[in-house]
């Protein structure tokens, strides 16, 4: 599982914005160094259950899967905070009971974590589960040089960072080997974070000259130039 293993600084990535060292991470998230804050997008948190629901069977166990991968983030980071740039939900499930409780039982393991919510599109349909217990929740946070969003946005007052678009790359390789990876991706004034949710698609997106793109191959985010890849 990419960010499975402990964080060392082989397999993490620095890229420095408005002079601020963020860390991507393999597990599709970024520490940002210089406030001791991480931060994820997308996890959409409840999707598989809402599936099933829906009477579409796919597998259980990726709400406490991501969540696991969230404990192993703050327990190799130790971050004040953490913030999630939008849709942590991805739509009210009618037996939120058991949801409720893993989601509690976590948020207790991390009672002294600072969490803040950037209300994504999903959020402000489903609603935000009370047992996150947030420190705050809001459409959009400053914190300069930062501007946090949900969706992609222009500002004057800061550089840019947002979820929403799922980003990805198409990877072509010898004999017409094909593969489509998450990435982030950080223009002259706007970042993206990948989605960090299990069980989320992925958009693939096409970067300007002007981007910079880091790929998540495994357990590794590797750093490619724009203009090689395809479409872009």
């Amino acid at each position: 599982m990419p960010g499975s293993k402990t964080i060392t600084m082989e397999n993490v990535t620095t890229h420095r914005a408005r002079g601020q060292k963020l860390r991507l991470l393999p597990a599709k998230a970024v520490f940002w160094q210089e406030k001791n804050m991480l931060i994820v997008a997308d996890p959409h948190f409840g999707k598989a259950q809402l599936f099933r629901e829906r009477g579409i069977p796919v597998p259980r166990g990726t709400t406490a899967t991501d969540l696991q991968r969230l404990t192993r983030l703050l327990a190799d980071l130790q971050p004040a905070s953490l913030l999630f740039l939008g849709d942590l939900t991805h739509g009210p499930v009618n037996n939120p009971e058991r949801y409720e409780q893993l989601v509690a039982a976590w948020r207790r393991r991390h009672a002294k974590v600072r969490l803040l919510l950037v209300s994504g599109n999903h959020d402000q349909q489903a609603g935000v589960p009370a047992p996150f217990a947030f420190d705050w929740v809001g459409r959009v946070r400053q914190e300069a040089p930062f501007v946090f969003t949900h969706q992609p946005q222009d500002f004057a007052a800061g550089y840019n960072l947002a979820g929403h678009v799922h980003p990805a790359v198409a990877m072509a390789g010898w004999g017409g080997l094909k593969a489509t990876l998450p990435c982030f991706c950080f223009g002259p004034d706007q970042g993206l974070l990948p989605a960090f949710g299990g069980f989320t698609g992925c958009q693939v997106i096409r970067p300007r000259r002007a981007d910079r793109i880091f790929v998540i191959a495994d357990d590794a985010v590797i750093a490619r130039p724009a203009q090689a890849t395809p479409g872009g």
